[in-house]
């Protein structure tokens, strides 16, 4: 009966000791919030070189390509993440757009609607851009610089979003993409914003919040990076107080059983 005691109280600090050790492991990740720059937050029409959107955020996907509606339009955006504490590993990133409104072109205008089903793609941009009234569909900064392709240069998509409902969030993963520039393996510059299926002769189009365009500036575009400690092992305080608990109760079963001898 007293050996029985003794098995269940080393089994409650078994329990209990492993319990607090998951949940100390939490104490070693680190959660980072990042709002992009208004310049560094634009989109950009197809054709049109003369003019950019810097508010709201656009994704359209239209058939027209001399500059009018609907047309298509992609969305920049990059984060300046430098402030981020070095020697740490990316757990994970997302990117969060809310949406403020959703299209469809009914021939003469955009009539609103509750929801739409594009799929909305994240591409990380390999060219750097200025932003603001100097980044267009054929330039990256006028008028020196051009795309290397027109509409921007960008590597396959990241991560993509299906369903588009006004007064939500879409959310992309980006974290093998922010891994890289975290780990100083390419450049920062940002992202590029598209419907998979440019091109629609009818005409969808998603309108996300830049900053305050129509709420406030918790609902601008957020990037969510958490880090978590480089190393494979992480010193627990509370292993160490399992261990140390064991070895006394083994003492005390020594000592408790020298006694009935």
């Amino acid at each position: 009966m007293k050996s029985y005691l003794i098995f269940s109280l080393l089994l409650i600090l078994l329990i209990s000791t492993l319990f607090i050790a998951c949940s100390s492991l939490t104490l070693n990740e680190k959660i980072y919030i990042f709002q992009p720059c208004l310049s560094n937050n634009i989109s950009i029409m197809r054709n049109n070189d003369y003019s950019s959107i810097e508010q709201p955020l656009t994704v359209t996907s239209g058939f027209k390509t001399d500059g009018s509606q609907p047309s298509d339009e992609r969305g920049l955006l990059k984060f300046d993440i430098s402030s981020l504490p070095k020697g740490f590993k990316v757990k994970s990133a997302k990117l969060y757009l809310y949406v403020i409104g959703v299209y469809m072109w009914n021939g003469k205008e955009w009539i609103s609607k509750s929801a739409l089903a594009r799929t909305i793609q994240v591409h990380r941009i390999i060219t750097d851009w200025v932003g603001w009234s100097f980044t267009y569909w054929n330039y990256a900064s006028f008028p020196s610089k051009l795309w290397n392709t027109p509409g921007g240069d960008f590597l396959p998509a990241t991560d993509s979003v299906n369903f588009e409902v006004s007064g939500a969030w879409n959310v992309w993963i980006v974290t093998k993409d922010v891994e890289a520039w975290y780990n100083g393996e390419s450049p920062n510059y940002g992202w590029l914003i598209k419907d998979l299926n440019e091109g629609d002769p009818i005409g969808y189009r998603v309108e996300y919040n830049n900053w305050f365009y129509v709420f406030g500036v918790e609902y601008s575009p957020k990037l969510e990076v958490i880090l978590i400690m480089e190393s494979n092992f992480i010193f627990n305080p509370f292993l160490l107080t399992f261990f140390i608990n064991i070895v006394n109760i083994q003492k005390f079963q020594i000592r408790f059983n020298k006694k009935l001898s």
